[in-house]
């Protein structure tokens, strides 16, 4: 699958077992708690989780609900800083977790971002491109269960000045705690507060 010969992807895995990013039975290869300081190493140094990360705390802490920040990696949304404050259970909403674009509020935001034809090479369903042009005239996008059961998210765009997307800031709730309406009406506001702060 990775296009390299036997030979170089066992030289390959035999230098990750050197350095115990491996264990191995002789026979299978499968990673060890050492290759989570790969991912930690990125979430403690990177810029954009340094940024966001403080202002996700402060959302979190002004409506008692879950913020998190996200990136794309090529066709998911990948969680890249979340807020402590967590008042219900998800099984998407962690940190490291990788989602769908086409599903999640921060993906479509993503989508909304491209140019036509290009969101259109990613998916060619009719009713996601209405919902992702939706998302491109109003500026946010929110979710209603599409992706977890009972999950409603708001959330706005990171850009920098020139416009370029590069990232999403993201609010979390549960049905049970409100409904999407309340969610916009109440938090949208705060979003776009924290998205001048980062993006400004």
């Amino acid at each position: 699958m990775s296009g390299l010969t036997q030979s170089a992807a066992r030289r390959f895995l035999l230098t990750l077992l050197h350095e115990r990013y491996l264990q191995t039975d002789g026979r299978y290869y499968w990673l060890t708690p050492k290759t989570l300081r790969l991912g930690q190493a990125y979430v403690d140094s990177a810029q954009f989780p340094r940024m966001v990360r403080p202002i996700v705390e402060y959302i979190a802490s002004r409506t008692e609900e879950h913020a998190s920040g996200g990136g794309v990696d090529e066709d998911e949304l990948v969680y890249i800083a979340r807020s402590r404050h967590t008042p219900f259970n998800s099984t998407s909403v962690r940190l490291g977790e990788r989602v769908p674009i086409f599903c999640t509020a921060g993906g479509r935001l993503w989508l909304a971002s491209l140019p036509e034809a290009e969101c259109e090479t990613v998916t060619d369903i009719a009713s996601l491109m209405e919902k992702i042009a939706q998302v491109r005239r109003q500026g946010y996008a929110t979710i209603e269960q599409e992706f977890e059961i009972g999950m409603l998210v708001l959330a706005v765009p990171l850009t920098d000045r020139e416009g370029t997307w590069w990232g999403t800031l993201s609010l979390t709730s549960h049905q049970s705690r409100t409904s999407l309406e309340a969610l916009c009406r109440d938090h949208l506001d705060l979003l776009y507060s924290a998205q001048a702060m980062l993006v400004g």
